[in-house]
């Protein structure tokens, strides 16, 4: 009996710990402002190669493997690879797969795989759904073009590959044989009104679904696409999850969800509580909604907590902006006021829409000018062991070093 009670008072504690929904406080137009040094520690550089041809371009995002380095280059639609000593593998162009194939590296398969519409096809949105609610159809296949880079193979080269459902659907690996999909849409092509912003499904079975909503006429989703937002915490099978026109932020563990955060924005800021079951008349009276709302909040993307700090971006109705929250003094820092110091060689580290994080730590590119100009600048800060060799090479203005950081504790 004694035991019995001890399990259901344990139960309790921890229930109630993962219910106490602590607060942050934002006001967009009076985000504090601080230097960079304040947040950012345990600076590293990483030198990469330097080859002629080879730039940091300004569009870019970082995605760190296990044993690479990748650099895509939005603008030229490039990847630059390297192995995790610096050294240069390859520039692999995935320009000639055409408009709207961009690179999604899939962890748990070690491949970057470019997925989109044939384009010999003009296919709606109905479309895509009719194709989705009958994939096994052979002749579908036909719409969608798929391709693979498999970093596990030294060939390093993109190659065909056969679409499949989970691509379609845009379900995502979630843990050993389990899949999520965040994708919102309505449709009158639905049978069935019960649909859930966030699934799970094994096998391509639904195992567990939250946050139900009506897929044939929810007033919030009736003229737009939206997407739940999973993000990696340094924990195994822990993720954050954040969704569109909420406010709170959610930590999943496998199959079970909490509330963790709840954004507290100014009345100008915030959704009305009459917005969830306002129907807007048509797709114009939506987009002159937006317009006339630009500032209103939509949805957090890309949330990273620390041990002293959360860091992530807040998109409204038309603008976006980046935040940085001390928990001690529950302060809220828009990044863009955020400023560089001679302390962190004026590297601007904060300021991006996308940061790639494994475990503790983070990853961004900087161009080696910056930091040839910095110490031609400043001649009593001593040069990084890591960066002697490097910088005496002359290295041209372009080429990228990674930064490898932490925030601090």
């Amino acid at each position: 009996m004694f035991r019995s009670v001890l399990m259901l008072f344990s139960f309790l504690i921890a229930f109630n710990a993962k219910s106490q929904v602590q607060k942050i406080y934002l006001h967009p137009k009076a985000a504090g402002s601080e230097k960079q040094s304040r947040f950012i520690d345990s600076i590293r550089f990483i030198p990469l190669e330097v080859k002629d041809g080879i730039d940091l371009s300004t569009y870019n995002n970082t995605i760190v493997t296990k044993d690479h380095f990748l650099i895509i280059d939005f603008g030229d639609k490039e990847i630059l690879l390297y192995a995790k000593t610096g050294k240069f593998i390859k520039k692999i162009s995935f320009k000639k797969l055409g408009a709207g194939f961009y690179p999604d590296y899939r962890e748990h398969i070690n491949q970057v795989v470019f997925f989109g519409n044939n384009r010999n096809y003009s296919l709606t949105s109905k479309d895509e759904i009719q194709i989705a609610l009958n994939w096994d159809n052979p002749r579908n296949k036909k719409y969608f073009k798929k391709y693979r880079l498999d970093l596990n193979n030294p060939a390093l080269v993109i190659e065909k590959d056969m679409p499949d459902e989970n691509d379609v659907v845009k379900a995502n690996h979630y843990f050993d044989d389990y899949y999520w999909q965040g994708q919102i849409i309505t449709s009158s092509l639905y049978k069935d009104s019960l649909d859930y912003e966030l699934k799970i499904y094994r096998d391509k079975q639904l195992v567990k679904g939250f946050f139900p909503y009506n897929r044939i006429n929810e007033p919030r989703f009736l003229y737009t696409e939206e997407n739940v937002n999973l993000n990696k915490t340094g924990t195994p099978y822990l993720y954050f999850v954040s969704r569109p026109f909420c406010d709170t932020i959610y930590k999943i563990e496998k199959e079970n969800l909490f509330p963790v955060y709840e954004l507290v924005l100014p009345i100008e800021n915030s959704l009305s509580a009459s917005f969830a079951k306002r129907p807007f008349k048509n797709e114009t009276d939506w987009e002159n909604f937006q317009r006339n709302n630009g500032w209103v909040f939509r949805q957090v993307f890309n949330f990273h907590e620390t041990e002293s700090f959360l860091y992530f971006s807040v998109r409204y109705m038309t603008s976006h902006d980046i935040y940085v929250y001390l928990k001690q003094s529950q302060t809220t820092y828009k990044t863009k006021n955020i400023k560089p110091d001679s302390t962190q060689y004026n590297l601007n580290l904060l300021n991006d829409y996308w940061m790639e994080r494994k475990g503790n730590y983070f990853y961004k590119p900087v161009k080696a000018g910056d930091l040839v100009a910095f110490f031609e600048q400043h001649k009593t800060v001593p040069v990084p062991a890591t960066l002697e060799t490097f910088l005496k090479s002359k290295p041209h203005k372009d080429a990228p070093v990674i930064v490898e950081f932490t925030f601090k504790n």
